[in-house]
């Protein structure tokens, strides 16, 4: 996706928030009324192409054996691989609209459990589901992949063979495509080759287990390995034999295998003509390879491949000869692979993310509220400080020296005023903003959106869902912060009151406005809110993903990746603050203006940037970086931690395609 779209969507995000806040500030206060008390601030080789520029890595069919396994007494191979690898009244209409994204969040009305059929389950060969990739049965990997009994050569054209003559996987990869369709055509490719790799891993583990037996107790038997072979041989043809080219197909996918494991009995007893028989497949129906073979993967071999037994070796070999590589190489991901001659070989089998039900969103909205409210408990002697020097200006010379003239002259509680309120409102901020997120992101990308243009826009829909889940945040966290200001900066007044006396007092202030004075803060704070956190899961999703991408064993140990959940949350901090500084400096001199609420967003900021200068816009990024990248960084550190404790993170929101295939076939 272009870098554009993402700062357009944030643009547009930004317009319409100041707009819609200014609507909702105005019903909460009468026209000739202005805010009284303004809130301060917040705190593979994926193609297999380039697989061909490696010089002295191809092996022909018709070399000499290289042995892959079995214990039995060495025989003739007759394919070789290689062995590694603007005010106004407020409408019904919005506050229907506030209302019900309210609801959205606090409530969501999750997807069936019982997921919807998707076309790979309509697999007419085996049977295919969607495990719990955490659950997932996984064949041993004492033995290399590239030296498995099952070739990666032959797992990858059996996918390719699939893809063509099974109607499930035909309608699943045709699915793929058009999600893929707005891409770029690079990163299209770049996508489809990483979901065939993966794909073809989900095959190659199927057939792996099957093969190899209970415990892999075929796997010390030629004869044991040949007759799994031969059943498999069988069932396709019997599955897909009917379809125009589909033996001639299967007899040059078996004829892949080293001679010791090839079904020799049940290949001579195909009818010649059927073996040589072409069908519809584009890829068969030309002479020699496609300029684009390595690029679509549902291309076959073409016509002039026949497969030929030779009586010196008793074994079936394809000619003319063809070359069989496989190269291990690494994917984006850092995971193993293997590109092959029919395209890519994942180690990681084909994976979505599960559907989240209500237990799973309470977990995250649990894991959440428990890392901020430690996180902001930590730094509250800091907070009540930084509150003070907002709220009385001029006091004191610095941070250090507000403490410590605190400290002095109120006593060392003096440092932990409004313990209860940010206890309480960063708690609710986790709880609500963690799991509103997961869900918006969902349900943006899975219900509303067609799947290609989800794909092409994900940054945009990560934005908005970001957005979205710091409205529900917002509403929730503003009379809070509202009493927290209020215990800081008027203690003798507010300090013996606790949270909720001081609710009942702002509430009560006002008899004209009533509870709604709770919310005079709410246009200041929540667009602070917006912007920030519609960056803030963004940019930790990508600087995660790049971080991993260069050091993938990060990914090995728990601790190490809490590391980058660390690491990756202060860049996510840190950047936030960047985008969010200009409107959260404006909106700071807005409710320092005498006129109070009625000099508008724009307003302000002509007005700033006439009086003080451009650069007025960013005073303070330095320190509001850092402060903002260690809260961050150690709210997604604790948030992890926690998702880990209660088993909802990684594997655990993830499924798996497995492939099994019934032990009698």
């Amino acid at each position: 996706m272009k870098p554009s779209s993402s700062v357009v969507t944030s643009i547009y995000l930004y317009v319409v928030s100041i707009n819609l806040f200014q609507d909702v500030a105005h019903s909460f206060s009468s026209s000739d009324q202005s805010l009284k008390h303004p809130s301060p601030l917040s705190t593979i080789c994926d193609d297999g192409l380039c697989c061909r520029r490696i010089r002295g890595t191809e092996r022909l069919a018709s070399q000499k054996a290289v042995d892959l396994q079995p214990l039995e007494e060495y025989g003739t191979h007759n394919n070789q691989y290689l062995p590694h690898i603007q005010p106004s009244t407020i409408s019904r209409r919005s506050a229907l609209f506030i209302s019900a994204a309210a609801a959205m969040a606090l409530f969501p009305v999750t997807q069936s459990s019982v997921a919807a059929v998707e076309p790979l389950e309509d697999l007419s060969w085996g049977t295919a589901t969607w495990s719990d990739a955490a659950d997932a049965s996984q064949p041993p990997s004492s033995i290399p992949l590239s030296a498995r009994i099952v070739p990666p050569s032959f797992s990858t054209y059996m996918a390719r063979f699939l893809l063509h003559y099974d109607d499930g996987a035909s309608s699943w990869w045709n699915d793929q495509a058009e999600s893929f369709s707005l891409l770029a055509s690079y990163e299209a490719k770049q996508r489809e080759g990483k979901s065939f790799g993966s794909y073809a891993s989900s095959i190659q583990k199927g057939l792996y287990s099957y093969i190899s037996g209970d415990d892999e107790s075929n796997i010390s038997s030629y004869a044991k390995v040949r007759f799994q072979y031969s059943t498999l041989l069988t069932s396709l043809t019997d599955k897909y034999g009917s379809k125009p080219g589909a033996i001639r197909d299967l007899a040059l996918l078996f004829a892949m295998l080293p001679a010791v494991y090839q079904p020799i009995d049940v290949l001579l007893e195909i009818d010649k003509d059927a073996m040589t028989a072409t069908g519809t497949n584009e890829g068969t129906n030309a002479e020699n390879f496609s300029p684009n073979f390595q690029e679509d993967f549902t291309l076959l071999l073409p016509n002039k491949y026949q497969v030929i037994y030779s009586e010196s070796t008793k074994s079936f070999t394809i000619k003319p000869n063809i070359n069989l590589f496989e190269i291990g190489i690494n994917e984006d991901s850092g995971s193993p692979a293997i590109a092959t001659t029919f395209g890519p070989l994942s180690s990681q089998p084909l994976s979505r993310e599960r559907r989240l039900t209500l237990d799973i969103y309470a977990l995250l909205g649990i894991s959440g509220g428990t890392g901020c409210a430690l996180t902001h408990t930590l730094v509250i002697p800091l907070d009540v400080v930084k509150t003070r020097l907002q709220t009385n200006p001029g006091q004191y010379m610095g941070v250090f020296d507000g403490a410590a003239t605190i400290a002095k002259e109120e006593g060392i509680k003096a440092l932990l005023l409004g313990t209860q309120a940010t206890i309480a409102g960063y708690s609710w901020y986790g709880v609500s903003v963690y799991p509103s997120y997961a869900f918006f992101k969902r349900f943006i990308g899975e219900q509303m959106l067609p799947p290609a243009f989800f794909v092409a826009h994900t940054n945009d829909v990560a934005l908005v869902a970001g957005a979205l889940a710091s409205v529900i945040a917002s509403l929730g966290l503003t009379p809070i912060e509202a009493c927290r200001i209020r215990a800081v900066a008027q203690p003798e007044i507010y300090r013996q009151l606790g949270l909720l006396g001081t609710l009942k007092v702002i509430g009560s202030e006002d008899k004209e406005l009533g509870w709604k004075n709770l919310y005079a803060g709410l246009p200041s704070l929540m667009t602070r809110q917006v912007i920030f956190g519609s960056v803030k899961f963004l940019a930790f999703e990508r600087a995660s993903e790049v971080i991993f991408s260069v050091w993938p064993e990060l990914r090995e140990a728990t601790f190490t990746a809490l590391g980058v959940s660390l690491v990756a949350g202060g860049i996510s901090g840190a950047l936030s603050s960047v985008v969010s500084q200009p409107a959260d400096s404006v909106l700071t001199y807005v409710s320092k203006q005498s006129a109070g609420g009625s000099l508008g967003i724009v307003g302000g900021a002509k007005k700033m940037v006439q009086e003080e200068g451009i650069s007025s816009l960013f005073r303070g990024l330095g320190s509001r970086s850092i402060w903002a990248g260690c809260i961050i960084g150690g709210q997604f550190l604790l948030y992890d931690v926690f998702r880990a404790l209660f088993g909802i993170s990684g594997d655990d929101l993830n499924q798996v395609l497995e492939v099994v295939l019934p032990k009698n076939m």
